[in-house]
């Protein structure tokens, strides 16, 4: 079955993609899934309209698609499909 993720990315206004990389290092290192992983007033979330959005649209695609998405023989998940089957 298809799936997909979408993420904010790195890029803030008014700062390099450099930045937003080391604001997203710094939140996995020491506070994702921590006792510290709480709302902080430096976080930006102006991006999440957006990425719902985006998120809606594409799952909408998908949903309403006149074919389902298939598999090419020899794609990068072939091997795992083919080994859990056969559990």
């Amino acid at each position: 079955m298809p799936a997909f993720s979408i993420g904010s990315g790195t890029l803030y206004k008014g700062h390099d993609a450099a930045w937003g990389l080391a604001k997203s290092d710094d939140y996995t290192a020491h506070r994702y899934h921590n006792f510290s992983d709480n709302f902080a007033e430096d976080m930006d979330f102006t991006a999440n309209a957006k990425l719902a959005k985006f998120g809606f649209e594409l799952g909408w695609e998908v949903l309403t698609a006149p074919e389902t998405v298939s598999r090419r023989p020899g794609d990068e998940s072939e091997a795992a499909r083919k080994k859990s089957v056969g559990k």
